[in-house]
């Protein structure tokens, strides 16, 4: 009989821990999905003092886990402490330890149990009123894999979206799901307090800024199964920003700057990669990583270099700018005309060797200053590329007014618009000034130098497979006032295997369906294998390659074992107008008549859109080609001609009025 009342009480007290509804700390394992976890004093009382227990919750049910939802929390701060580990005894690693009124909250093991384990010791001093957790179980989280698969206008190479600011931005997204994406949301979290629902969203920013996209997967799990990924997005005003480079809070190394921003080259063997700033003298940082929205300023990103602090250059023009108080530079006082050792101050300077693959060598860069206006006719900074041959030691200052030898400075490139006291200087590659007299408002500068030139190019021939050095070096001349500053464009530095940039409609830089557009590597003892919209395009192995159908281009080139480099580019035509048909215009009439020119317009255009295309009219051949000297529109309705006259017709596209047709027709 006592062994029956035995077994009873056993099967009884077993069945309490498995299926029972209301538990209260103590030493052992449960396996329940429903009931209320207490302290030691259940649901009215408080725990006692001393206590030390180890408790292990389990499911019942293979391949879920249990869940502790808790609803109250309240011990003794930093004294009575409840430590909850994720799996099945207190080896498991560590969820968090709780004391005081910081609550454990909704908590969820991710081990393969499903299990939670928790401990909770007591000192000898007062006792609080303890917690109260809700039990239940949930299948364990899948695998999920969120993906921001595309943009419009896409990623850069970094990952991240540049704007404008108001320009709308389309983001893709999508997910992989272990078991099941059924029931999924998908929400995003534009970093700016808006946020949107759905795979595929839109969305323009207010304000210029970085902003973190955020975009987050989450299942139908009650437990809350989710996971995101992010990108950066970059809204641009009309000023450029800039980021210091090779400061502990920098995106670039100077290294990187050289490597990843500037050269445009897989296989340029660079090294050796020095630089120095007033950073380098205790003194402010001269050099830096630049973004505009490719508006205001001509070049969309790059590098600046300036006598100054890099980050005042970001616009608007706001006064003088005159940081500085650090040495100059030998190589450019040697350089260019005119310096005396010991002139130049707040020198700052970039310089590497590379081994150039082509026969040449090329990169685009602005020269802004501070003494453009009221200085121009009297002082100037000066700076210099200064290019070597290691083999020969022959070095070259490629900083030069293209077409002349003219050093670049703000003597040689000016336009006395702005300054009357001094004649203008190859003032085709001046571009902006702002402020009194005559220049742009100063609050539309989207630099803070008082003007810059245009863009230029820098090139010189080169030997293929021979090492060079090259300086890139700016300062100040004669003192440490007036700032000036070289923006160098990215991804222009152009060593070999570049196709150039995507030649497009919009971008203003496609040609007419009539035209060819010469593709070239400059690598003509490279193999080549080029491809047209992913095909291979058998025959093709030379580095040059004739397009005339619009498309993306793609060209992969060997040179060497460790050499290997690919380059795309997509290309569009812009559709050629064409004179459809055109008739004889007459009238009965012996002493002069008028004729309606533009009876001809709808033979000439046919189905070609009046939107898309323009009609004219002209006295003579010469001037239809060339788009001079039109019959004014007013006048074409009642144009005052003679018999036998011919009149030429031009049809051209509104876009860019470079492609065009022409014909004729008698009166």
């Amino acid at each position: 009989m006592r062994k029956t009342l035995l077994y009873f009480i056993f099967f009884v007290l077993n069945f309490v821990l498995v299926y029972g509804q209301d538990v209260n700390m103590q030493n052992g394992t449960i396996s329940q999905c429903s009931g209320t976890l207490f302290d030691s004093g259940g649901s009215s009382g408080t725990y006692a003092n001393n206590e030390n227990f180890i408790l292990t919750i389990c499911s019942p049910n293979a391949g879920e886990a249990v869940v502790l939802d808790f609803t109250s929390f309240s011990t003794q701060n930093a004294a009575d402490i409840l430590t909850i580990y994720d799996g099945d005894d207190v080896t498991a690693a560590v969820i968090g330890s709780y004391s005081g009124t910081t609550s454990p909250g909704y908590v969820v093991p991710s081990n393969a149990s499903g299990c939670l384990t928790l401990e909770w010791i007591s000192n000898g001093a007062v006792g609080f009123p303890g917690w109260e957790a809700t039990i239940n179980c949930a299948t364990p989280c899948q695998s999920i894999i969120p993906s921001i698969d595309s943009t419009n206008p896409p990623q850069d190479g970094s990952g991240n979206v540049t704007v404008s600011l108001g320009t709308s931005i389309d983001f893709f997204g999508s997910a992989t799901f272990e078991d099941s994406g059924t029931g999924a949301t998908y929400s995003w979290n534009f970093g700016d307090s808006n946020s949107a629902t759905g795979q595929n969203v839109s969305h323009t920013y207010s304000a210029i800024g970085t902003y973190t996209v955020t975009f987050t997967v989450t299942d139908t799990n009650p437990t809350g199964c989710s996971d995101s990924v992010s990108i950066t997005v970059n809204i641009l005003g009309p000023y450029i920003n800039v980021d210091p480079a090779g400061e502990p809070t920098s995106t670039y190394t100077i290294e990187q700057l050289v490597e990843d921003v500037l050269i445009n080259s897989a296989c340029a063997g660079v090294e050796n990669i020095n630089a120095s700033t007033g950073s380098n003298f205790g003194s402010t940082n001269g050099i830096g990583h630049f973004i505009s929205n490719g508006i205001a300023f001509p070049f969309a990103e790059g590098i600046i270099m300036t006598t100054g602090r890099a980050d005042d250059a970001e616009g608007p023009e706001t006064g003088i700018l005159s940081s500085g108080g650090w040495p100059g530079d030998l190589d450019l006082e040697n350089a260019i005309t005119g310096l005396n050792v010991g002139d130049t101050n707040d020198a700052t300077f970039i310089e590497f060797d590379f081994v150039p693959l082509a026969n040449s060598i090329s990169f685009n860069f602005i020269f802004a200053s501070e003494e453009y206006g009221f200085y121009q006719c009297s002082f100037t900074d000066a700076f210099a590329f200064l290019l070597t041959n290691t083999t020969t030691g022959v070095t070259t200052n490629l900083a030069v007014v293209p077409g002349t030898t003219d050093e670049i400075s703000v003597l040689t490139v000016r336009d006395n618009l702005y300054n009357s006291t001094c004649v203008s200087v190859n003032p085709n590659f001046f571009d902006t000034y702002y402020g009194s007299p005559n220049g742009q408002p100063e609050i539309n500068s989207p630099i803070d130098f008082k003007g810059h030139t245009v863009s230029m190019e820098a090139s010189s021939p080169v030997t293929p497979n021979t090492t060079y050095n090259i300086k890139l070096v700016i300062a100040d001349d004669g003192d440490t006032l007036f700032d000036a500053a070289v923006f160098l464009e990215a991804g222009s530095f152009n060593l070999g295997g570049d196709l150039g940039d995507d030649i497009t409609i919009a971008a203003q830089t496609a040609p007419c369906y009539t035209d060819s557009i010469t593709l070239d590597t400059q690598i003509p003892t490279a193999t080549h294998t080029w491809f047209f919209n992913d095909t291979e395009i058998t025959g093709e192995t030379a580095s040059t390659l004739d397009v005339t159908e619009p498309g993306e281009y793609r060209v992969e080139i060997v040179l060497g074992a460790n050499c290997q480099a690919s380059d795309s580019i997509l290309i569009e035509f812009i559709p050629d107008p064409e004179i459809i048909a055109i008739e004889n215009l007459s009238v009965c009439n012996t002493t002069g008549s008028t004729f309606d020119l533009t009876i001809n317009d709808t033979n000439i255009l046919g189905t070609q859109s009046a939107i898309d295309f323009s009609v004219s009219y002209y006295t003579s051949l010469a001037d239809a080609e060339n788009g001079d000297n039109p019959i004014d529109p007013v006048n074409a309705t009642s144009y005052n001609g003679s018999d036998g006259e011919i009149i030429y017709a031009r049809i051209e596209d509104n876009l860019t009025q470079i492609c065009y047709d022409t014909s004729s027709f008698e009166l």
